[in-house]
């Protein structure tokens, strides 16, 4: 497990390394840029070595972290220019401690202006192979605009390759943001800990490779706090159920799948077929009979309960009455349509039973339409609700359009978690995964663009129903769905492609990641 930060916990860091642990800002700054130097060099030779650098430095920590690699290159006899941008009388103390030993080496330092960097760099009389961005780090409080957001364009359309310290210039550090002008770093080195901006989107398209860099804050600079972000890094994390010996069909779980309508049946059984691959015990669904032969068909294992267009709605509700104490859980939204039918079963759910429930696509929609469900749901506190929302569906849910749910998600999506009661996931390029039951928020940052495939969503919802039914904490089992699904994701790629990737090449791969 990996904490991701914001700003203001970076600063928080730093300052409590300088303040109470006593380590000086300067050992920092030279740390981090010598791990900076160090990975140049044994990563990447053959493009340093030779190359000729510009290092563009701001008046900040940032731009002072430029500065001492400018030194340690220059110390390798690599070339190296120095271009300083903002107001002097400004310069943090440690950028003007950094621009005198600089100087002391006999590197020069050209100071200007932003509007005059293109000029600069157009009349050095060579191109520069590498360039180094170190203007602003995570200091950056709002969008570049003027002669700042120009020189991001030129350097964007500048052939050369581009590190970016700490984050790129321009970027959101703290994530959200529908577009804005911001280099477009090849590698970013970042210290101490990866920053929310770099790995969510829009920001994680201007990252390139994230590397961190080990520069002296870690989690003894934490002091009794702890970051709000985190993400599973690898599968050995996830603490999977034990199966034992004597275990029969019902022990790991019997799941109620109620998705799908007339004549649509794809979603059903992607749900439930992914749920047997999670290795659910048992799955019963609930669906139209027009879907009959063709899931009896396709799914022989799952078992099946019918309604057709001439079952009442207290005909359709004691069905499910039927069958709620048979689960331990349930799906239900996956293609059950936004009409009546799709109705009276969101509203036998909500009232009908105290089962846990994990609600997807069609069923947010019912519920978001409707207030006596939503304020059913948190009514229920003691009861355990999952909702599963693509980006779509979550601005439906929570009454926004979908570009300001993007802007905004980072921190909206607990709000929304703590507002209903629920554990959510909130699907996206990197998904989070928030909880009413904690402070906590998981970047999901598994999968491929492979996987904006159709039924993919209704993999995931699968995977993450049975880990709602064999896991004590729900909001793991979210988290841990997201990374699995993910993670299947990844390994259909490697087997089929990103282009032709389809939700059932994702269903084959997950008993591969689950082991």
């Amino acid at each position: 497990m990996e904490y991701i930060v914001t700003s203001e916990e970076m600063r928080a860091f730093d300052a409590y390394t300088i303040n109470e642990l006593g380590v000086p800002g300067i050992v920092l700054m030279e740390r981090a840029a010598a791990g900076v130097c160090s990975h140049m060099l044994s990563n990447e030779p053959d493009r340093i070595k030779d190359a000729h650098v510009l290092v563009l430095c701001g008046t900040g920590n940032n731009g002072g972290d430029g500065l001492v690699l400018a030194r340690l290159l220059h110390q390798k006899h690599i070339a190296v220019d120095v271009i300083l941008v903002g107001d002097q009388s400004k310069a943090s103390e440690l950028n003007r401690q950094e621009q005198q030993i600089l100087e002391n080496y006999g590197v020069f330092i050209n100071r200007t202006e932003a509007g005059k960097i293109n000029e600069s760099i157009c009349s050095a009389g060579y191109r520069y192979d590498v360039i180094v961005d170190a203007l602003f780090g995570i200091g950056l409080s709002r969008p570049l605009e003027g002669d700042y957001a120009a020189l991001t364009e030129f350097i964007n359309s500048y052939d050369a390759f581009v590190y970016a310290m700490d984050v790129p210039s321009g970027l959101m550090t703290d994530g959200g943001g529908t577009g804005y002008p911001c280099i477009r770093a090849d590698v970013t080195y970042t210290f101490g800990f990866v920053k929310l901006g770099l790995i969510t989107y829009p920001g994680g398209e201007f990252s390139g490779e994230v590397v961190c860099i080990d520069m002296g804050i870690d989690e003894f600079s934490m002091g009794r706090t702890r970051p709000v972000y985190k993400r599973i890094t690898d599968r050995s994390e996830i603490d999977w159920p034990v199966r034992i010996d004597f275990a029969n069909k019902g022990t790991y779980g019997k799941l109620l799948v109620i998705a799908g309508s007339k004549e649509i049946y794809g979603a059903a059984y992607m749900a439930a077929k992914a749920a047997f691959a999670m290795g659910a015990g048992m799955v019963r669904i609930v669906t139209h009979s027009d879907n009959r032969i063709a899931l009896e068909t396709a799914l022989p294992e799952a078992m099946y309960t019918f309604y057709d267009d001439d079952t009442s709605d207290e005909e359709l509700r004691e069905k499910l009455k039927g069958l709620y104490g048979w689960a331990d859980g349930i799906l239900a939204g996956p293609g059950i349509g936004t009409g009546h039918t799709g109705d009276v079963l969101v509203r036998s759910i909500l009232y009908d039973t105290g089962r846990q429930v994990l609600f997807d696509a069609d069923a947010i929609r019912i519920i978001a339409d409707n207030d006596e469900y939503r304020q059913r749901i948190i009514d229920q506190k003691d009861r355990t609700v999952i909702m599963t929302p693509h980006m779509g569906e979550y601005a439906y849910l929570t009454h926004t359009d979908i570009f300001d749910a993007k802007e905004h998600m980072a921190e909206a999506v607990k709000k929304t978690a703590d507002e209903l009661g629920i554990s959510i996931i909130c699907k996206d390029a990197r998904s989070l995964i928030a909880s009413v039951r904690g402070p906590e928020i998981y970047v999901n940052c598994s999968g491929n663009d492979g996987m904006a495939t159709a039924g993919s969503g209704d993999v995931l919802s699968g995977m993450c129903a049975v880990l709602m039914i064999q896991l004590l904490d729900k909001f793991e089992a979210c988290a841990y769905a997201a990374y699995l699904h993910g993670l299947a994701g990844d390994d259909a790629a490697d087997r089929c492609g990103k282009n032709g990737m389809t939700a059932s090449d994702i269903i084959d791969s997950i008993q591969t990641v689950i082991g």
